[in-house]
Protein backbone atom coordinates (compact mmCIF):
# COMPACT_ATOMS: atom_id res chain seq x y z
CA UNK A 1 0.00 0.00 0.00
CA UNK A 2 2.78 2.52 0.59
CA UNK A 3 4.13 1.60 -2.84
CA UNK A 4 0.44 3.41 -3.97
CA UNK A 5 1.10 6.15 -2.11
CA UNK A 6 2.25 8.75 -4.64
CA UNK A 7 -0.92 7.67 -6.47
CA UNK A 8 -2.66 10.29 -3.72
CA UNK A 9 -0.36 13.18 -5.08
CA UNK A 10 -1.22 12.22 -8.81
CA UNK A 11 -4.44 12.49 -7.91
CA UNK A 12 -4.28 15.87 -6.69
CA UNK A 13 -1.77 17.08 -9.76
CA UNK A 14 -4.09 15.74 -12.27
CA UNK A 15 -7.56 17.47 -10.89
CA UNK A 16 -7.94 19.38 -14.27
CA UNK A 17 -6.53 16.20 -16.53
CA UNK A 18 -9.84 14.50 -17.63
CA UNK A 19 -7.28 12.80 -20.59
CA UNK A 20 -5.95 9.28 -19.43
CA UNK A 21 -7.16 6.58 -17.35
CA UNK A 22 -7.26 5.89 -13.27
CA UNK A 23 -6.81 2.75 -11.38
CA UNK A 24 -9.11 1.34 -8.58
CA UNK A 25 -6.27 2.07 -6.42
CA UNK A 26 -6.22 5.69 -7.28
CA UNK A 27 -9.88 6.74 -6.68
CA UNK A 28 -9.79 4.41 -3.36
CA UNK A 29 -6.59 5.97 -2.19
CA UNK A 30 -7.41 9.46 -2.79
CA UNK A 31 -11.45 8.77 -1.39
CA UNK A 32 -9.83 7.55 2.08
CA UNK A 33 -6.86 9.66 2.26
CA UNK A 34 -8.66 13.00 1.56
CA UNK A 35 -11.65 11.94 4.07
CA UNK A 36 -9.09 11.22 6.64
CA UNK A 37 -7.25 14.34 5.97
CA UNK A 38 -10.57 16.40 6.22
CA UNK A 39 -11.49 14.56 9.43
CA UNK A 40 -8.12 15.56 10.79
CA UNK A 41 -8.55 19.41 9.27
CA UNK A 42 -11.71 19.37 10.70
CA UNK A 43 -10.78 18.12 14.19
CA UNK A 44 -8.18 21.02 14.16
CA UNK A 45 -10.56 23.49 13.32
CA UNK A 46 -13.06 22.74 15.70
CA UNK A 47 -10.09 22.79 18.41
CA UNK A 48 -8.45 26.25 17.66
CA UNK A 49 -11.20 28.08 15.58
CA UNK A 50 -14.62 29.86 16.97
CA UNK A 51 -17.77 27.88 15.93
CA UNK A 52 -18.86 29.95 12.42
CA UNK A 53 -15.47 30.05 11.10
CA UNK A 54 -14.62 26.30 12.58
CA UNK A 55 -17.87 25.73 10.21
CA UNK A 56 -17.22 27.70 7.32
CA UNK A 57 -13.41 26.23 7.55
CA UNK A 58 -15.06 22.38 7.10
CA UNK A 59 -17.89 23.38 4.47
CA UNK A 60 -14.34 24.98 2.46
CA UNK A 61 -12.08 21.87 2.90
CA UNK A 62 -14.79 19.24 2.26
CA UNK A 63 -15.54 21.28 -0.63
CA UNK A 64 -12.06 21.32 -1.78
CA UNK A 65 -11.41 17.77 -1.54
CA UNK A 66 -14.59 17.12 -3.81
CA UNK A 67 -13.03 18.80 -6.81
CA UNK A 68 -10.16 16.56 -7.59
CA UNK A 69 -13.06 13.84 -7.87
CA UNK A 70 -14.43 15.14 -11.03
CA UNK A 71 -11.57 14.30 -12.97
CA UNK A 72 -10.45 11.11 -11.39
CA UNK A 73 -13.79 9.83 -12.26
CA UNK A 74 -13.26 10.74 -15.66
CA UNK A 75 -10.03 9.04 -16.11
CA UNK A 76 -11.79 5.92 -14.25
CA UNK A 77 -14.37 5.60 -16.52
CA UNK A 78 -11.95 5.88 -19.22
CA UNK A 79 -10.22 2.74 -17.42
CA UNK A 80 -13.68 0.86 -18.94
CA UNK A 81 -13.54 2.33 -22.03
CA UNK A 82 -16.52 4.95 -21.09
CA UNK A 83 -16.94 8.32 -21.88
CA UNK A 84 -16.30 10.45 -18.82
CA UNK A 85 -20.08 11.87 -19.13
CA UNK A 86 -21.50 9.72 -16.98
CA UNK A 87 -19.36 12.23 -14.03
CA UNK A 88 -22.78 14.09 -14.75
CA UNK A 89 -24.16 12.39 -11.68
CA UNK A 90 -21.32 12.93 -10.04
CA UNK A 91 -22.02 17.07 -10.95
CA UNK A 92 -25.62 16.57 -9.70
CA UNK A 93 -25.06 15.04 -6.50
CA UNK A 94 -22.63 17.45 -5.65
CA UNK A 95 -24.53 20.50 -6.39
CA UNK A 96 -27.23 19.09 -4.51
CA UNK A 97 -24.97 18.71 -1.66
CA UNK A 98 -23.42 21.71 -1.51
CA UNK A 99 -26.45 23.76 -2.07
CA UNK A 100 -28.19 22.38 1.22
CA UNK A 101 -24.81 22.86 3.09
CA UNK A 102 -24.52 26.87 1.61
CA UNK A 103 -28.47 27.31 2.47
CA UNK A 104 -27.59 25.38 5.99
CA UNK A 105 -25.13 27.94 6.48
CA UNK A 106 -26.70 31.21 5.30
CA UNK A 107 -30.09 30.38 6.18
CA UNK A 108 -30.02 28.15 9.37
CA UNK A 109 -31.74 24.29 8.95
CA UNK A 110 -35.11 26.09 8.10
CA UNK A 111 -33.96 27.25 5.02
CA UNK A 112 -32.04 23.98 4.46
CA UNK A 113 -35.45 22.32 5.50
CA UNK A 114 -37.47 24.17 3.19
CA UNK A 115 -35.47 23.16 0.26
CA UNK A 116 -34.76 19.84 1.12
CA UNK A 117 -38.39 18.74 1.60
CA UNK A 118 -39.28 18.85 -2.19
CA UNK A 119 -35.84 17.11 -3.18
CA UNK A 120 -36.53 14.57 -1.04
CA UNK A 121 -39.47 12.80 -3.09
CA UNK A 122 -36.55 12.63 -6.26
CA UNK A 123 -33.70 11.92 -4.01
CA UNK A 124 -33.90 8.28 -4.62
CA UNK A 125 -33.72 9.13 -8.51
CA UNK A 126 -30.52 10.40 -8.17
CA UNK A 127 -29.00 8.28 -5.61
CA UNK A 128 -29.45 5.08 -7.34
CA UNK A 129 -27.62 5.48 -10.26
CA UNK A 130 -25.12 7.73 -8.24
CA UNK A 131 -24.16 4.82 -6.07
CA UNK A 132 -24.22 2.02 -8.90
CA UNK A 133 -21.90 3.79 -10.38
CA UNK A 134 -19.43 4.69 -7.37
CA UNK A 135 -19.52 1.43 -6.31
CA UNK A 136 -18.62 -0.01 -9.94
CA UNK A 137 -15.49 2.20 -10.48
CA UNK A 138 -14.57 1.02 -7.10
CA UNK A 139 -14.82 -2.68 -7.27
CA UNK A 140 -15.05 -3.85 -10.65
CA UNK A 141 -11.30 -3.55 -13.00
CA UNK A 142 -10.91 -1.57 -15.62
CA UNK A 143 -9.51 -3.16 -19.14
CA UNK A 144 -6.46 -4.57 -19.05
CA UNK A 145 -5.78 -3.84 -22.62
CA UNK A 146 -5.29 -0.26 -24.18
CA UNK A 147 -8.30 1.34 -25.08
CA UNK A 148 -8.72 4.66 -27.00
CA UNK A 149 -8.27 6.85 -24.01
CA UNK A 150 -4.57 5.19 -23.37
CA UNK A 151 -2.91 2.37 -21.88
CA UNK A 152 -3.75 0.13 -18.90
CA UNK A 153 -2.46 2.40 -15.89
CA UNK A 154 -1.54 -0.54 -13.41
CA UNK A 155 0.69 -1.66 -16.65
CA UNK A 156 2.61 1.68 -16.69
CA UNK A 157 2.80 1.76 -13.25
CA UNK A 158 4.75 -1.92 -13.24
CA UNK A 159 6.99 -0.71 -15.95
CA UNK A 160 7.88 2.62 -13.56
CA UNK A 161 8.87 0.44 -10.57
CA UNK A 162 11.04 -2.03 -12.66
CA UNK A 163 14.33 -1.26 -13.20
CA UNK A 164 16.06 -2.07 -16.51
CA UNK A 165 17.38 -5.26 -14.58
CA UNK A 166 14.44 -6.77 -13.08
CA UNK A 167 12.68 -9.39 -14.55
CA UNK A 168 9.59 -8.86 -16.26
CA UNK A 169 6.55 -8.85 -14.27
CA UNK A 170 4.51 -11.94 -14.33
CA UNK A 171 0.89 -12.45 -16.41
Amino acid sequence: MTGDLPLFGQAIRRTFTTSGRARRTEVILYVVASQLLCAVLAGLADFFLPDTAATWFRFAVTTLAIIPLFALSVRRLHDFGFSGKWTVLLVLVVARSIGLELASLLGGWEARDMIEAPLSYVDWLLFLPFAWLYIVLLVVPGKTDANRYGPNPRKDRENETAGPDSPEPAA
